[in-house]
């Protein structure tokens, strides 16, 4: 296989439709798995109708270049897909869930001790705060979702892990686009692909790893040396 075969012919309607139809089931199976750990804050049939939609956009861009299975690369898209969409609607910062539930059990003390919890000066007393900064406490709370992704996974998950611009994405830019595509062509096959799924897939270090089959690592290396040689290759043309 040469270095261009990375870059497959386009599929037809048919192909496409097919790669739908047969991994539906897929689809509904992701959407129920990140769904169970939200399950009191979205709508399941809305997980799912996410998921068909990012696996037809899947069925669409996928190029079989022998590296990965459709399976494998539509998996990684409906996932992500998911995980933006939970990105984008839970929006309750780490600060306001911390100052919810204290609220929250400085209401529980106030009852326990025969008071009214609606009581805002009693509230405020057992927080060691004013009624003002109860009121603002308050305010930052009340226009967000009820709930925050920091309470849903775990702190250190990978899904949430930073994949925004690099310093490298620069080299995808502007008037260089088109020598970069020259120079593509003369890197070895998985130095070509990895760039193709980081910087036109738009996947990160752990979805390419996932779609290669290798560690993150292995990506990050990967990665690292195709990026030292188109550098290398520019200075020197």
């Amino acid at each position: 296989m040469n270095v261009r075969s990375y870059i497959a012919p386009a599929a037809t309607e048919r192909e496409i439709a097919e790669r739908v139809r047969s991994h539906m089931p897929l689809a509904r199976k992701i959407a129920w798995q990140v769904h169970g750990r939200v399950n009191d804050l979205f709508d399941i049939d809305d997980m799912i109708q996410i998921g068909m939609t990012a696996l037809v956009e899947a069925a669409q861009r996928f190029q079989d270049t022998g590296e990965a299975t459709f399976g494998t690369y539509a998996s990684v898209r409906i996932r992500g897909s998911l995980i933006d969409h939970l990105r984008s609607h839970l929006t309750l910062t780490r600060t306001a869930v911390q100052r919810r539930d204290q609220i929250l059990a400085a209401e529980k003390l106030v009852v326990s001790e025969g008071g009214d919890a609606k009581n805002h000066a009693l509230v405020s007393a057992k927080l060691g705060i004013s009624v003002q900064d109860l009121h603002s406490w308050r305010n930052q709370i009340i226009p967000t979702s009820d709930r925050s992704l920091d309470e849903i996974y775990d702190d250190h998950s990978s899904w949430f892990a930073d994949d925004g611009p690099t310093p490298e994405g620069a080299l995808m830019t502007g008037e260089l686009r088109t020598r970069l595509a020259d120079l593509l062509k003369r890197l070895n096959e998985r130095e070509a692909l990895v760039l193709q799924l980081y910087y036109v897939e738009e996947l990160n270090l752990e979805e390419i790893s996932e779609v290669l089959s290798v560690t993150i690592g292995r990506v990050s290396q990967i990665k690292k040396a195709a990026l030292s040689q188109l550098r290398q290759w520019m200075v020197a043309d």
